[in-house]
């Protein structure tokens, strides 16, 4: 069980948080605090929370996602939260288990079709940014990958959780902060069987 109890964040881990948060809103990518693992539990702003995972601390979190820096530096100021990207505007996610994923990754560097990539451990799944709009593909249901969009979110490294924080496997700054295209992404599935 979550729930509210925040605790003041170590000073370290919270400009960490804050610094990737900054980074990710100066990019265009918004922007939402999400649920912290303090080491035992996540920790959330919501007293009755019973999610047991990472999660955006409001539940009406969608209309309070921003890329404005006073906005975001002033939401870890005193509390670590996680860093949660909202999926369907900007960028899709989509979340491929390994070691699939790896096969994936391999080939879009292949097809010189780099875009950020990310390992949530915890899932056991890297996490592959696409253009918006993603439609459902037979080879990715396949594999058991999930697409995020309209309405979703992921964790953003280096969110922690239980099994050690989210990071990067392909970070923004070396794709250039691309995304993939969907006909980037179908070319590089194709070229895997």
């Amino acid at each position: 069980m979550s729930g509210s109890r925040l605790r003041p964040a170590d000073p370290g881990q919270q400009r960490t948080l804050r610094q990737a948060a900054l980074c990710y809103a100066a990019h265009g990518w918004p922007v939402v605090p999400a649920a912290f693992f303090d080491g035992t539990r996540y920790a959330c702003v919501q007293a009755d929370c019973v999610e047991d995972g990472p999660h955006p601390v409001w539940r009406l979190w969608q209309g309070r996602a921003s890329t404005d820096p006073d906005v975001v530096a002033s939401w870890y100021r005193l509390f670590s939260f996680a860093v949660a990207l909202p999926t369907g505007t900007v960028f899709d996610v989509v979340e491929i288990p390994e070691p699939a994923a790896v096969r994936v990754q391999d080939a879009l560097v292949g097809h010189r079709t780099p875009t950020p990539i990310a390992v949530w451990r915890e899932r056991g799944v890297r996490l592959f940014w696409v253009t918006p709009g993603l439609p459902a593909d037979d080879r990715l249901t396949a594999m058991n990958a999930r697409i995020r969009g309209e309405g979703g979110w992921v964790p953003a490294p280096p969110t922690p959780t239980r099994r050690g924080p989210v990071h990067w496997s392909l970070p923004p700054d070396e794709a250039e902060w691309a995304i993939v295209a969907h006909e980037d992404l179908a070319k590089a599935l194709d070229s895997l069987n």
